[in-house]
């Protein structure tokens, strides 16, 4: 998230800089773009990979690329170096996404797993709240390349420590299927290009309708090379892991409601008048109540479940949005609509990464991790281009209707989301007292279990009589006896077994 920040607060004063001159809004854009369509297209392969070759050493290869494409992008002398540096950060952040996460729960035991999900979420919600803060000193101060500064250093600490993590071995020797990942990734990059970049090159043209028939065929490829080959791009078991094709889903919703607000708040408040130092400080409470509102999520999964959780962040993101629409302009009450928003934000990334690790193996964390980031960002490239067509074409009247007609959009998938997650709940709270047997029935139990008790105790009767009688035929008339003679012959063999 931070990077996403850096990305969010230097794509506005980029087209002050010469090395964007003359370029218009819809070429800057191209930073975020590429960036976002490497990550989405990458993430799959990179969490597959990381469980068969090895995770601490796609973690190193990630780290390694972003801090060399970040080093790129600050001293990118031509526009060309610069979106190839942000390629760069993209593939990198890729690896490290599902790698990172997969490393962390394959040290800790099940009790603890949801905790470790909850913290490694808040991180990012750190990481974005730091540069809220002091973006806009970094602006005033270094230019926009100075918004990547912070990550270039981070990521280089980082890679001198990753020796030190625990090592992770893969789980086969086989090479995975690069093949199948190539197409993998092709089809992601294809139907992101053909999300985000519909509104610019009109989605009925030739290149958004070849983006999204490419996408079709290439995933259609890479799903026919990995359904019978268990080193394949796609884990088939993943998805037929209960639960896991909810969490997908779950998250697909949570990003398209997410990018949203992250993409069009710094728009918003800029059209308001705000400075780059104001806007950081304004985004900052979304990323103090992200940070805040993770662990209190994992805690409270303990009582009301994930799908509970899941519920109340769906429910509190809804109330956020209700308020901003209630309070279009920059006040209080939209401090606190900021808050409701961090909170649910906070709990649904807890909420869907748990979930969806939680239904894999130990030996999927990272596949699971990259699955689910996928769908939270392919629903966010959704959400994103949906947005873009909202504020040109507002479907409300009033101040802002642009803006107004995005939280619209946005309660409307909280509400959806809501509705789902009360469902699963419900659906599971009658399946526990399905399961919970009647009175009447634990009764029955109880009268069965005391008859075959009676007739074991019966059994044991007979067979002590049995015995007693063959004991006598050797005329030894106590059972103690018996024990203390078989105890004899048994010490007596073990000892000759030694000398032997």
């Amino acid at each position: 998230m931070a990077d996403s920040t850096a990305t969010t607060l230097a794509i506005p004063v980029l087209g002050r800089d010469p090395i964007a001159a003359g370029l218009p809004l819809a070429e800057i854009t191209w930073v975020s773009t590429i960036n976002f369509a490497a990550v989405a297209a990458l993430l799959a392969t990179a969490g597959r990979f990381a469980d068969l070759l090895g995770r601490r050493s796609v973690l190193a290869l990630g780290l390694a690329l972003y801090g060399l494409g970040a080093t790129t992008v600050i001293a990118a002398p031509t526009w060309s170096m610069l979106l190839a540096g942000r390629l760069g950060q993209g593939v990198g952040a890729a690896l490290m996404f599902p790698s990172s996460l997969a490393l962390l729960l394959g040290e800790l035991p099940p009790n603890k797993r949801a905790g470790a999900v909850a913290l490694w979420s808040a991180s990012s919600g750190a990481g974005a709240l730091a540069l809220q803060g002091g973006g806009g000193w970094l602006v005033e101060e270094y230019g926009w390349r100075g918004l990547f500064l912070p990550g270039t250093a981070l990521a280089a600490v980082l890679l001198v420590l990753t020796p030190a993590l625990p090592r992770s071995r893969g789980t086969t020797r086989r090479m995975p299927d690069l093949f199948g990942a190539l197409l993998l990734v092709g089809a992601i990059a294809a139907a992101v290009l053909a999300i985000s970049q519909g509104e610019v090159w009109g989605w009925t043209s030739t290149r958004t309708i070849g983006c999204a028939l490419a996408a079709g065929l290439l995933l259609a490829g890479a799903l026919a090379t990995s359904w019978q080959n268990p080193g394949g791009a796609i884990d088939i078991r993943l998805w037929r892991r209960p639960g896991f094709l909810w969490a997908g889903g779950a998250s697909c919703l949570y990003g398209a409601a997410s990018y949203v607000v992250l993409s069009i708040g710094p728009l918003y408040l800029k059209e308001s008048g705000f400075d780059s130092v104001s806007l950081g400080l304004w985004l900052t409470p979304i990323s103090v109540a992200m940070v805040v509102s993770s662990p209190l999520a994992a805690m409270a999964s303990r009582r009301i479940g994930l799908n509970g959780i899941i519920y109340a962040g769906a429910l509190t993101l809804g109330g956020g949005c209700a308020l901003l629409l209630a309070h279009p302009y920059p006040n209080l009450w939209c401090l606190l609509g900021a808050l409701l928003l961090g909170t649910g934000f906070g709990a649904l990334s807890t909420g869907t990464f748990t979930v969806g690790t939680m239904a894999a193996d130990p030996g999927q964390y990272a596949a699971a991790a990259g699955a689910v980031n996928t769908a939270r960002m392919l629903g966010g490239a959704i959400g994103v281009a949906g947005a873009s067509v909202l504020v040109d074409r507002p479907i409300v009247d009033g101040p802002m209707p642009g803006f107004a007609s995005v939280l619209m959009a946005c309660l409307a998938v909280a509400v959806v989301l809501a509705v789902v997650a009360l469902t699963r709940v419900a659906r599971s709270s009658s399946r526990r007292r399905a399961a919970r047997p009647t009175r009447r029935e634990a009764e029955a139990e109880l009268i069965v279990l005391r008859r075959l008790l009676a007739e074991l105790r019966d059994s044991f009767v007979q067979v002590r009589s049995e015995a007693e009688q063959e004991l006598a035929r050797f005329n030894v008339h106590d059972l103690s006896s018996a024990t203390r003679v078989s105890a004899t012959r048994a010490a007596a063999t073990t000892r000759a077994a030694e000398q032997r």
